[in-house]
């Protein structure tokens, strides 16, 4: 008995030296940096978008972090080029400091902006983009985030099957490079997306998720106009939409991690303050079992986010 008793000593003391090995391990790899594909499946992310002329200021981008981390902000989507242009426009010594800082960073790419109008679309405009895919791989990023990969609302009705061929043929070749370049790819979807099974615009979250590691539903609450109820709850709104786009990529490895409203725009139906309003909005997506979110501001402005995150602590 007295030797069955130091044998089991011995197994606990052994237990404990491996447990301890193995959380040494985890918090290196923490401080150090992990590859994306862990660090996407096992930490949630907080992101915030950044407008291209911003994401090059290296005195906003530090300004930006020193006051993000702290509030758990690890993650950032980057224009990668200006608006109405292909012509990639990134600063290296950012990407250097926010790699050592440990943030996940995405690139964004809009690929057609206000969607497509008219078929076909010039090969050269295509080289563009993948050219764009290929260097922002090349720089650094995690991620390649495409957006506007959509047919235009009121462009011309081409048959609906038309463009799920077109855009699916796309997401495939966009895919290649970003297999060959060892980045994730994903794709921004229109908020209405994640209800609608066929629309008219093109996208469909079942083709999407065949060629994405993660979608990003643009669940802006405002956005729902016509509808008070939505507007009005913004909490309740966006967590309705990400469990709408968790059921439609079931049973894959795709993740969703919709985009919340860090704008004014359309809040007084809800009759509390933006700060509020982002508040519910984070606490609605971090009670559900997607990837996090990110907040969207067009000019980069952020306080709303930050006094959200300070209240929720």
């Amino acid at each position: 008995m007295i030797l069955t008793g130091r044998k089991s000593l011995l197994h606990t003391k052994t237990a404990a030296i491996i447990l301890s090995l193995i959380l040494a391990a985890v918090l290196s790899a923490i401080r150090h940096g992990v590859p994306a594909e862990i660090r996407t499946s096992q930490v949630l992310m907080r992101a915030l978008y950044i407008p291209n002329g911003k994401s090059r200021s290296m005195d906003y981008i530090k300004s930006l972090i020193e006051k993000g981390k702290p509030l758990g902000i690890n993650m950032l989507v980057m224009d990668v080029h200006t608006s109405g242009s292909t012509v990639y426009r990134v600063n290296p010594d950012v990407i250097s400091y926010l790699k050592k800082e440990n943030f996940y960073i995405t690139a964004r790419i809009v690929c057609f902006q206000d969607g497509i109008n008219k078929m076909p679309i010039a090969e050269s405009r295509l080289e563009q983009l993948y050219s764009l895919t290929a260097a922002a791989a090349d720089s650094g990023f995690d991620e390649i985030q495409l957006d506007y990969i959509r047919f235009a609302d009121d462009g011309i009705p081409y048959p609906l099957f038309k463009k799920y061929a077109f855009l699916e043929s796309l997401l495939r070749n966009f895919r290649k490079i970003t297999d060959e370049k060892n980045v994730k790819l994903s794709a921004d979807l229109f908020g209405r997306i994640v209800y609608n099974r066929n629309d008219f615009i093109g996208q469909k979250v079942e083709i999407f998720a065949k060629y994405t590691h993660i979608l990003y539903p643009m669940l802006y609450p405002s956005h729902y106009t016509g509808d008070r109820q939505r507007m009005s709850m913004p909490g309740e709104t966006v967590r309705e939409g990400t469990l709408k786009g968790l059921n439609r990529v079931e049973g894959s490895n795709v993740a969703i991690q919709p985009y919340i409203q860090a704008f004014p725009y359309n809040i007084k139906y809800a009759k509390i303050k933006l700060e509020e309003y982002v508040a519910l909005q984070i606490k609605a997506v971090e009670g559900t079992s997607a990837r996090g979110w990110v907040a969207w501001n067009p000019n980069g402005d952020y306080s709303s986010v930050f006094t959200a995150l300070e209240t929720m602590k």
